[in-house]
């Protein structure tokens, strides 16, 4: 059956045009004595040919020595060009500079030998009377119209500091390096004993390097570095490309240029280009190893270049000290860079330790009565919505849902919802924010898992399946807060009664997130982790008194909870949106404005979609008190921010991330225009937030691993369901860090630890993605579509752009039978079951009907990789 998925593969990397100055060999050389220019031009077109160029002797530039042979080495290659050309300058009395350049490697490595070399013997030749005699050098390629990928070039994406441009220049810079003459004789030392040459040792250690950072799961890590030498074939006269990225190996040595009776010295010279993302030369390995790495300007800084070779060296004086090491267990970093870095990755030092719940925190306000809340033009003191979270408090226990008990609230927006929440926690409870509509099997499953003491409504229960629902399970106790807060409950007076006050470890709250069983799971969160945090963020980003905060973010995520209770604890007003303006940016934009909105807390897509509005609407039509923007809940492309800064150059821009299980891990506030990925940033006060690798050791630098966080506010658990998965795996400990009583969470995130410290998302380890903010498990998709009776077996792949959002699933269905005649009735039929199962929650998918079964690999699995082609 023909599909209607279209598959995008990533884009091959493009490799520099033939005659492009990205593909030359050249080296320079000043040259002071006895030399005969007539048999150098001789010499010269023996070995190039007698079309060879010889350009010079010059005189009278301006130019530096080493400026003036970049700028020879960068002129290109025409086609019918010979395939070398030889420059000169005089640069004084007696005093030559030369440039010797190829247009390829071929041509650089002749049939004679490197060209520096060849034009030795043939000067010797020409001036002792004898006739040089060499084979020509291969022609110029013809070049290609345009530059074209190549399959060589393609493979894992390196990390780097600045976004990939579709079609990389080749625009480069270099950095040297000269590593200790103990680091070359150990490399002679290891070559000796393996029958290899030093360059082979180096080349090695750069491939272990390369598949490190790309995070190759080729096997390389588990290997002993000396059985990874002893695979490696032994570098080529010309470039050796590492397999799988972009990056290349050159041995060019130093190639000698003799010229009897004078003084040559070799002099560093680079054209300005790159031909690959990252390309390591080396020159001499004894007795020092020395030589320089080029790099891509489009993707690196030099401080990163730097580093990286910092990183080469360490590793290669771990390997030549102990080959039998597994690459994955050489170190990068050495002990300075380590424990800096280790240091930095933990805050809980620096965190308050906040123990007044958050709802006695609120109560402070109510003594100046500023303005909590703000909804459809009626404002509500503290005082006032602190006595009604009182009545609703008494209301409660009075229900039976006193200390310990959960309690769902499931209201529209406005002033009483806020209320409950304060209510619930008043009452000593702890509370499930459900969204008011959506009545699905997801929202059924997570009652039943929560079991409520009492659900908290604002109307007649019987216009609401999802309370009918509810209703009919045993013990089922309704609360309908218009009896406790509406007028005739406010005529007829009320006993306040006060709860029992809870203590740092009980429960405030539990969040539902997809689970990996397919079942949506209950993450609890305790009342020392929720003060904490809604202080520190209602506190950092200035959201007390003066502020007005929108309450935008969906009650069934946790960042709901947070920007509430920030405020509250801060001292501001929240401004709750409209369930009809909340999701069409084209009604929220100028709501923002119309509320005088200084704090929105959003998703990176949705917040795409409000600039798009920004930048349509006249400057005075632009939401201009806005001061803060925070993005969470998906990866932050870098155009997006810059968009941002642009249309609100006033608003502070910052990105959050943070498992659930942690309410938040790392912030960063985003100052200037972003050139690469945009970090998550640095640890938030009261974590530590570590990069490790498979076996539990810190990633260093560069290389991409699994976020970890230590911190006393990881939840304390999920919520218990029978027959559920074991979990305990998530909280395990990380092997070789000593206890300490603080809890640890094993996210599944990916990241790296960037050069600067700051830590740099790199996707999921899992099937578990970022959808519009929504934290989806494929497998939850796959066990809801799988419970329809039409479906015989789903798979479902996440679609991800080129900012690194997935913007829909790919749901790939194998129907029972034959399925209907028109596949259309049939994808209409399976959306209408995903809809039944998780309400009004957006999945924008595109499906396919399959004609066979799901393909699988060896263990039996759904090969994933084979769906897409």
């Amino acid at each position: 059956m023909a599909n209607d998925v279209t598959v995008t593969d990533p884009d091959p990397v493009p490799l520099p045009a033939s005659g492009s100055a990205a593909l030359h060999r050249y080296a320079a050389y000043h040259v002071s004595g006895g030399l005969d220019l007539d048999a150098l031009r001789t010499a010269w077109r023996a070995v190039a040919g007698d079309e060879a160029a010889v350009d010079g002797p010059a005189t009278g530039s301006a130019c530096g020595d080493e400026e003036l042979c970049a700028r020879w080495a960068a002129r290109p290659f025409a086609e019918g060009d010979a395939p070398a050309r030889l420059h000169m300058a005089r640069r004084g009395p007696r005093a030559y500079l030369l440039l010797l350049v190829a247009a390829h490697s071929e041509a650089w490595e002749g049939p004679s030998g490197p060209l520096p070399a060849a034009l030795s013997d043939a000067y010797l030749a020409v001036t002792t009377g004898g006739r040089p005699s060499t084979p020509p050098l291969p022609p110029t390629p013809r070049a290609p119209a345009s530059e074209e990928p190549s399959a060589t070039a393609s493979g894992q994406v390196l990390p780097a500091d600045r976004n990939r441009p579709h079609l990389p220049p080749h625009a480069g810079s270099t950095v040297a390096f000269d590593w200790s003459p103990d680091l070359g004789f150990r490399t002679a030392r290891l070559a000796e004993a393996e029958g290899v040459t030093p360059a082979a040792v180096v080349l090695a250690g750069f491939q272990a390097l390369v598949h490190r950072y790309a995070g190759q799961d080729d096997g390389t890590p588990a290997t002993a570095f000396r059985e990874l030498l002893r695979t490696t074939p032994p570098p080529a006269a010309g470039p050796c490309r590492i397999e799988g990225a972009d990056a290349v190996f050159v041995h060019e040595g130093r190639p000698s240029l003799r010229i009897p009776g004078a003084e040559v010295r070799r002099l560093s010279a680079h054209n300005g280009t790159a031909a690959a993302d990252l390309t390591l030369v080396l020159q001499d390995t004894a007795p020092c190893v020395t030589g320089h790495l080029e790099y891509r300007d489009a993707l690196f800084e030099p401080a990163s270049a730097r580093r990286l070779l910092e990183q080469l060296a360490v590793l290669l004086s771990a390997a030549t000290a102990d080959p039998d090491t597994p690459v994955g267990g050489l170190p990068l970093d050495d002990g300075r860079h380590r424990d800096r870095a280790l240091r930095a990755s933990d805050r809980r030092a620096s965190d308050g330790q906040v123990t007044r719940p958050v709802h006695t925190s609120v109560r402070r306000h109510a003594e100046h009565d500023g303005v909590a809340v703000s909804f459809g033009g009626t404002r509500t003191g503290y005082a006032e919505l602190t006595a009604d979270a009182a009545r609703v408090a008494s209301a409660l226990i009075a229900a039976g849902a006193g200390h310990g008990s959960p309690v769902a609230v499931r209201m529209r927006p406005g002033a009483r919802r806020i209320a409950v929440l304060l209510g619930v926690l008043e009452a000593g409870a702890h509370l499930a924010w459900f969204a008011p509509d959506g009545a699905g099997e997801r929202h059924r499953s997570m009652l039943s898992d929560l079991r409520p003491a009492c659900m908290v409504l604002d109307g007649d229960p019987q216009e609401d399946p999802l309370a009918l629902w509810y209703a009919g399970e045993p013990g089922a106790r309704l609360l309908d807060v218009s009896s406790v807060l509406g007028p005739h409950a406010a005529a007829a007076g009320t006993g306040v009664t006060a709860g029992a006050r809870p203590g740092p470890a009980d429960l405030a709250y539990v969040a539902f997130t997809s689970g990996s069983t397919g079942r949506p799971k209950g993450i609890a969160q305790s009342h020392a982790a929720l003060a904490q945090f809604a202080t520190w963020m209602g506190g950092r980003f200035a959201m007390g008194p003066g502020a007005r905060v929108a309450q935008w973010v969906s009650p069934e995520h946790d960042p709901a909870l947070a920007e509430v209770f920030a405020t509250l604890v801060a001292g501001g007003t929240l401004c709750p949106v409209p369930e009809r303006i909340r999701v069409n940016p084209d009604k929220l934009v100028p709501w923002l404005g119309q509320e005088g909105i200084t704090h929105l807390q959003t998703v990176p897509s949705f917040a795409r979609d409000l600039l798009g509005v920004i930048t349509g609407a006249d400057p005075g039509r632009r939401p201009g008190t806005l001061s803060h923007l925070l993005l969470m809940g998906e990866a932050l492309p870098g155009e997006l921010v810059d968009g941002l800064r642009a249309a609100l150059p006033r608003t502070r821009l910052i990105n959050l991330y943070g498992p659930t299980e942690t309410i938040a891990a790392t912030w960063h506030e985003i100052t200037g225009r972003v050139t690469g990925p945009v970090p998550i940033g640095y640890p938030l006060p009261g974590r530590q937030v570590l990069v490790v690798d498979e076996d539990d050791r810190p990633s260093p630098a560069g290389v991409t691993g699994e976020l970890v966080i230590r911190s006393p506010y990881v939840t304390p658990g999920y919520l218990a369901v029978e027959g559920g998965p074991d979990h305990s795996a998530l909280f395990a400990p990380l092997a070789g860090l000593a206890p300490d009583g603080d809890r640890w969470y094993r996210t599944g995130d990916l990241a790296r630890l960037r050069f600067d410290g700051a830590l740099e998302f790199r996707g999921r380890k899992d099937f578990q993605v970022k959808l519009f903010g929504n934290r989806l498990e494929l497998t939850e998709i796959e066990a809801a579509l799988n419970r329809d009776p039409s479906v015989l077996e789903c798979a479902v792949l996440p679609h991800v752009n080129g900012q690194g959002l997935v913007t829909r699933l790919a749901v790939y269905v194998v129907p029972r039978g034959d399925g209907r005649e028109d596949v259309r009735a049939d994808v209409r039929a399976w959306r209408s079951h995903l809809r039944g199962q998780f309400g009004p929650l957006a999945l924008p998918a595109v499906f396919t009907r399959l004609t066979s079964r799901l393909p699988r690999n060896a263990a039996g699995k759904v090969d994933r990789s084979r769906l897409t082609r």
